[in-house]
């Protein structure tokens, strides 16, 4: 996924010419067609159930050791790409697998920092996810930079694998970066922070560029002012010298913010 995407920073919303998102599973019931655009709110979430007018009782996650559920990926490093003189972005296919004579219905995955609390208020969101098939689709969740933050079901239909791929945001290095699933197989029966083994950066040097920097961590108030800064610098300078016809100035904004 490419194109200009929103950055949402105290009510303001900036448009950038670059791609991002993440991974992570959950799902309610009455929503057999995708987990909610909310979901990554509250990851360590709970079904509910009217009993009677009253009384709503719950279900809570399953403990985690029961789980037989297993996110896979197909390699464990991602890498500073360049194909000639262009950068571009790295790929991982991950797969979401049920043990064998077992399956899920419905799941939410995401991409966020090795090892980092699922309940953490300031947990990051990685990357774009995109899908392989009619299984999938993309949501947006908190803490994504761009557009898409995450990737759930379309139907709940018994599955027993479902792969989607991610795509790195071009020349970041984000460190060790792990996928997060919330999968569920009943109303009553569902797992969270179900994880992948990590994936580690290859090929990067030298600091990270502002942009980079923000999707690393997206609450950092110091990083938003700056980025809100440089994209100030960057409308007045494209209104002293607009963009000429056939040479659009957007180019400039990521330019910038690679560069900051």
């Amino acid at each position: 996924m490419t194109g200009d995407v929103k950055i949402h920073f105290g009510g303001r919303k900036c448009l950038l010419p670059i791609f991002l998102v993440t991974i992570f599973v959950c799902a309610v019931r009455g929503f057999i067609y995708g987990a909610p655009p909310d979901s990554c709110g509250n990851p360590v979430t709970f079904h509910t159930e009217a009993l009677n007018e009253t009384h709503v009782g719950q279900f809570l996650a399953q403990n985690a050791s029961t789980s037989q559920y297993k996110l896979v990926v197909e390699k464990l490093l991602y890498r500073n790409r360049t194909i000639g003189k262009r950068k571009q972005s790295d790929i991982i296919r991950v797969t979401l697998k049920a043990a064998p004579g077992d399956f899920f219905r419905g799941f939410f995955i995401q991409a966020t920092r090795d090892n980092y609390p699922l309940d953490s208020q300031d947990r990051p969101a990685y990357g774009t996810f995109r899908p392989v098939d009619s299984n999938s689709q993309p949501r947006l969740c908190r803490a994504a930079v761009g557009q898409v933050g995450g990737i759930t079901h379309t139907g709940n239909s018994n599955k027993t694998e479902v792969s989607v791929d991610f795509i790195l945001p071009v020349g970041c290095n984000l460190g060790d970066i792990q996928f997060v699933a919330t999968v569920v197989k009943t109303y009553s029966q569902y797992w969270v922070d179900v994880r992948s083994d990590p994936v580690s950066p290859a090929g990067f040097q030298g600091q990270r560029s502002l942009l980079c920097r923000l999707y690393y961590d997206p609450f950092n108030q110091r990083l938003q002012q700056q980025v809100l800064q440089v994209l100030r610098r960057l409308q007045m300078a494209n209104v002293r010298q607009p963009a000429q016809p056939g040479r659009p100035g957007t180019p400039m904004v990521g330019q910038g913010l690679q560069q900051g």
